[in-house]
């Protein structure tokens, strides 16, 4: 039995906020998981072997790295709540907070927005202008999607601040290998032993996020190709505190996503307009034309 299988049958199903809480977990070397810091200094190295950073440098040859991780940390930006995936603090002796490490996580690479990743970090910076020792950790799948690319390359970051690219799977150093290796150096005898039931639940997360980062052609089928550029980008939630991300691409295609899953388009679309009393037709025009009328009136 696979535990992240089963919780993601049906309505129930396991999303991004799901699997950054398990990699969060995985991260606070003060967990009951057994680790202790072997899973995050392994994440810290990913990091590292990126950017080549002193303070990383001896924080790694020191002894127990201590982190407090917290998951959805809010911020805001331009009047706007940005939700912050994973927040990492790692800390000295005193709890002193001494080094951050901010991971914007996406399972799903149709999920990428060109401006998402940089409002994030204005809106970290905004509150806190001081901050010093940051590194803002874009965690995506291996994937050629274009946005992705450009949701990285729209980061700019001050001096002082870094930012990485980690994938979760493909042929470079990624975090499902940092979890095999993790199994790999246990059962060897480099670090100290993990119980059963963990051990089982590693396994299990691979194997689940395995399925999930390799299931685009299944998604193809069941709602369609994503067809070419993402050239508008809007969310709405709406009273009943459901939250919607409404994508329009240059190919006139209408997309809408809840909890980063896409669903059908149209049904949303007409409770958007009946909802927000907006002048468009309910019938009688096509997904596209109503989605691109609908983008518009929640831009006025």
């Amino acid at each position: 039995m696979n535990i992240f299988n089963v919780l993601s049958q049906g309505k129930s199903r396991l999303h991004e906020p799901s699997i950054s809480a398990m990699l969060g977990y995985l991260l606070d070397t003060q967990h009951d998981h057994g680790l202790r810091d072997s899973f995050f200094r392994g994440f810290l190295n990913l990091i590292n072997e990126k950017i080549q950073n002193a303070e990383l440098n001896e924080i790694l040859n020191s002894g127990f790295i201590k982190t407090s991780v917290t998951l959805e940390e809010a911020y805001n930006f331009e009047n706007s709540r940005k939700d912050i995936d994973i927040e990492i603090s790692i800390l000295d002796k005193e709890n002193n907070e001494i080094f951050r490490i901010i991971i914007e996580n996406k399972i799903k690479a149709s999920s990428g927005n060109k401006y998402q990743l940089s409002d994030y970090y204005l809106a970290i910076t905004e509150d806190e202008e001081t901050l010093n020792n940051l590194i803002l950790v874009f965690l995506t799948p291996d994937s050629l999607n274009t946005t992705l690319n450009k949701e990285f390359e729209n980061l700019v970051v001050k001096n002082g601040h870094e930012k990485v690219w980690i994938k979760w799977n493909g042929s470079d150093n990624n975090i499902l290998e940092l979890v095999r290796e993790i199994i790999d150096k246990e059962s060897k005898g480099m670090i100290n032993p993990i119980n059963e039931y963990m051990r089982h639940t590693l396994k299990a997360f691979i194997v689940h996020l395995n399925n999930t980062l390799e299931s685009k052609t299944r998604e193809r089928i069941e709602f369609g190709e994503d067809i070419g550029e993402i050239v508008d980008d809007v969310s709405i939630k709406m009273k009943n505190g459901e939250e919607y991300r409404i994508i329009r691409r240059n190919s006139t295609q209408i997309q809408i996503f809840f909890n980063d899953e896409k669903i059908v388009a149209k049904p949303i679309l007409r409770k958007i307009i009946q909802e927000n009393n907006f002048d468009i037709p309910l019938n009688g025009i096509n997904t596209r034309t109503m989605g691109k009328k609908v983008i518009d009136a929640l831009r006025v």
